[in-house]
């Protein structure tokens, strides 16, 4: 029972520090990009890094409703070039100020300046008109599936409750569950004897015993040599 017990403990540290750990790490990383976010927006700069979910299918399948994709900031057209995946501000399809995230079908220099024309991969033709580098937000650099259904599981009520709360409580009850097995072990150590008084004591104790026995042979020795004498008397 003990060691199942132990087994157990063992597997829900091992889950609870992994899941702190990135825990940790998503929120430092996401603090350096709304910092970052908030630098690049004060200076009219680009931003490093930039996230995003894709809403729409036009990707599909290389990236799907819900992935989320992060970009690298782009600035210069050597950065750039054919089936890269790019995500742009349109000059010519009205967004309503959304970003569009498209793969390179063509490069086009005219007087110095580079023209993109993109394509969604599920898309049939080429998309309408083209982008410059200055409207390209960054390009594509690592999908991560589905998290956009996380970050609709995180806006709910429910979805926070087992996301921040339930690991929050594991790691809790984990820290509980030391602390009273910390206690424990303490408690036990203070009551073991030390070895060596143990023995010196079982020492003593024999020592004692011995000599009474010591002391009875002699008694009767005693007695009986009185009652030798005492015959020999009446002799």
């Amino acid at each position: 029972m003990k060691k199942e017990n132990t087994i157990i403990k063992t597997i829900i540290d091992f889950f609870s520090y992994l899941l702190l750990s990135v825990l940790i790490f998503l929120s430092a990383f996401f603090a350096f990009y709304i910092v970052e976010n908030a630098y690049a927006k004060a200076t009219n700069t680009k931003p490093l890094i930039s996230l995003f979910v894709i809403v729409s299918p036009s990707m599909v399948p290389t990236i799907n409703v819900n992935d989320m994709i992060v970009d690298i900031g782009v600035n210069n057209n050597a950065d750039l070039q054919e089936n890269d995946i790019i995500t742009f501000y349109s000059n010519v399809i009205n967004t309503g100020g959304y970003t569009i995230t498209h793969r390179i079908n063509k490069i086009n220099v005219l007087e110095d300046e580079y023209r993109y024309v993109t394509k969604g991969d599920n898309n049939k033709s080429v998309d309408v008109g083209f982008t410059t580098v200055d409207r390209i937000v960054g390009k594509v650099f690592l999908i991560i599936p589905n998290i956009g259904k996380v970050q609709e599981l995180m806006s709910s009520k429910w979805g926070w409750l087992l996301i921040v709360v339930v690991p929050s409580v594991a790691i809790l009850i984990a820290d509980i569950i030391k602390l009273i097995n910390l206690i424990r072990i303490k408690k036990e150590i203070i009551e073991i004897k030390p070895v060596g008084n143990i023995d010196h004591k079982k020492e003593i104790e024999s020592n004692k015993n011995i000599r009474v026995l010591i002391e009875k042979s002699k008694e009767l020795e005693r007695l009986s040599e009185e009652k030798n004498e005492e015959g020999a008397n009446i002799k």
